[in-house]
């Protein structure tokens, strides 16, 4: 039987079909060909969909970034970078008043850096973004986030203070760029700090937020309109490369984001062994101007030996992080602020509390699917003993060792506190695409050498194209997943910050809680959680309390909205706030969710 009849007997006995079910013969074969396209037009929507909310998982993590370059920019003194963050019709409402991007521009550059970018020396300006709680609107064109803000301001042989409280803020989303729309600052407390305590300001700080959102960061996208035509495979395919490596891109901000959290908890412990496996085995350690160690055998010989004696206090709270995956998917970037409340216990000199504040500027690399250390390069800002402040002490920052020397000197020479100097950022601004404003005579960090990948190979079957969105969609509710699993561990601080403060109103009481290292389970459903508790507290005016702690916890999807199944605090110790570190007389090892990211290592104490 020739091919021919073959063909006008399917379409007989397909006529036919249609006859028997009740269509005319021209509405059976509109049926037969819409059928072939069904599983297209379905595969269309689903990738609408997607693209929807990959923008939205973007957004939070763009707003995150942008609220974290506004606490850089302003400690480093960076005015027009700081400015040029608010949208064309921003406004800023300070203690000076409700402030428009120029007036905001004209203040801080007048005010903070008497008439020049950057800090005289001798000035100090830690101002400290942390705890965020983010949702977006319905349209993923605007959000409202909270943050705690700690300011740690004066200058050296003149005043210290401290300053804090609440930050409402609203951001929008122009010509396809995130920025501040609305930054409300509401004081909660302030200080001197030869002071025992703070004194509470109470001003109200009302939340943008209930608990049905806290859960819900990003609302569903609505389905986009049916097509008429039936879309082809490759121009759905080429849509889903994109959005397949824009999902990669979030899951490794993310990963990168866990790795360098996870180094600040080691370090707490001096877990040294579990530090140095955080690196590549070439990989490279510069802690001020202390030299370099290259290696992971040398690095690990670069740290102490000696592990966390008891009442020793070797916290190192991990903030601000900003990180960007450069565009080879293969090596990341990332800069935080290291707050340090250190000290052993005893008395006198060999009893002596630190604080001290770090930057931190980081590469890492991604070696068979896992982000590695390359190189740690610590710049500390400022260390001071904690019993008298910044305004009358100031120590240097170490040299190298001699017991035990670097394998390099170190990269770079420079003055730290009350010196003013700049480690430089690695990253351009997040509006306007330039490279940061500097002081005249700061030098930059050399502009990293942009690789792009290689080509993914085409998508050319609908089977492949389903394939890869069903991985992808998985990848970005992962990422969503640690967006609302990191709102609801803050919020949850929020909560007993304003339960306890209802309870007794002359007790301040800030229950911070930051760093968080979330691992989303693989099919995006439930979380494990680590934070830190960074607390404040005391009685207005009176004695105040530092307490340190950490939360081991766990989140859980339920029908579409985020909750906490559990949060377990392990405190951890608390002393008075003005160097009472040095005095803590019992420290406690807290069980850990997860294994060591890079080594697999198991801690000493694991959570089932």
């Amino acid at each position: 039987m020739s091919r021919s009849v073959v063909g006008r007997t399917i379409v007989v006995i397909a006529l036919a079909a249609g006859w028997i079910a009740g269509l005319s013969p021209l509405a059976w074969l509109s049926v037969s060909a819409r059928g072939a396209d069904t599983d297209l037009f379905a595969l269309q929507q689903r990738v609408d969909r997607l693209e929807a909310i990959t923008q939205r998982v973007e957004a939070l993590s763009s707003i995150k970034r942008l609220q974290h370059a506004y606490g850089h920019y302003a400690e480093l003194g960076l005015w027009h970078d700081f400015a040029d963050l608010f949208a064309d019709t921003g406004i800023g409402h300070y203690t000076q008043g409700a402030l428009d991007r120029e007036g905001i521009r004209s203040l801080f550059l007048k005010e903070v850096g008497g008439g020049r970018v950057g800090l005289a020396d001798g000035r100090i300006y830690p101002h400290i973004s942390m705890q965020p709680v983010v949702t977006l609107a319905a349209d993923g064109q605007s959000a409202k986030g909270r943050w705690h803000i700690m300011a740690m301001l004066g200058g050296y042989e003149r005043s210290a203070s401290w300053s804090g409280g609440v930050y409402e803020n609203e951001y929008v989303r122009e010509n396809g760029v995130w920025k501040m729309k609305d930054v409300t600052y509401l004081p909660q407390y302030s200080g001197r700090y030869e002071d025992p305590g703070w004194t509470a300001t109470r001003q109200a700080a009302p939340f943008h937020f209930d608990a049905s959102r806290v859960g819900t960061p990003i609302l569903d996208a609505p389905s986009s309109p049916r097509e008429t035509t039936p879309p082809a495979v490759d121009t759905l395919g080429k849509r889903m490369t994109d959005l397949s490596a824009r999902a990669q891109r979030l899951s490794d901000e993310i990963a990168v984001t866990n790795l360098q959290h996870a180094y600040g908890y080691y370090v707490d412990r001096q877990m040294w062994d579990d530090v140095a496996d955080l690196f590549a085995a070439d990989g490279t350690m510069e802690i001020g101007l202390q030299g370099v160690y290259v290696g992971r055998a040398s690095i690990r010989r670069g740290l102490s030996s000696a592990g966390l004696a008891e009442g020793e206090v070797n916290d190192h709270v991990e903030l601000q992080t900003i990180v960007t995956v450069l565009p080879d998917g293969r090596t990341a970037r990332a800069r935080g602020t290291d707050i340090g409340m250190t000290g052993p216990h005893g008395v006198g000199e060999a009893g002596r509390a630190l604080w001290s504040q770090s930057i931190y500027e980081n590469e890492f690399v991604k070696q068979d699917g896992i982000w590695k250390l390359r190189s740690m390069h610590v710049y500390p800002r400022f260390i001071v003993d904690a019993e008298k402040g910044w305004a009358k002490d100031a120590q240097p920052a170490p040299a190298p060792s001699r017991e035990i020397p670097p394998d390099r000197p170190p990269t770079e020479t420079y003055g730290i506190y009350p010196r003013f100097s700049i480690a430089p950022l690695h990253f351009d601004h997040p509006v306007t695409g330039r490279p940061p404003q500097y002081p005249e005579g700061t030098k930059p960090m050399p502009r990293a050498t942009l690789t792009r990948p290689s080509s993914p190979p085409a998508v050319k079957t609908a089977g492949a194209l389903a394939s890869l969105l069903s991985a992808t969609e998985l990848s970005i509710e992962r990422s969503k997943a640690y967006h609302a699993s990191e709102n609801l561990t803050t919020a949850y601080g929020y909560d007993i910050d304003q339960a306890s403060n209802a309870k007794s109103p002359d007790i301040l009481t800030l229950h911070q809680i930051v760093q968080p290292v979330i691992h989303v389970s693989a099919n995006g459903k439930s979380a494990k959680i680590r934070a830190r508790v960074f607390q404040m507290s005391g009685p207005s005016g009176g004695e105040g309390f530092w307490t340190s702690g950490i939360y081991e916890g766990a989140s859980l999807d339920e029908g579409g909205t985020w909750k906490l199944s559990a949060m377990e605090l392990h405190q951890i110790w608390s002393a008075p706030s003005r160097g009472g570190w040095a005095r803590v007389t019992t420290s406690s090892r807290v069980p850990f969710h997860y294994k060591n990211p890079v080594s697999g290592r198991v801690p000493p104490l694991l959570l089932p």
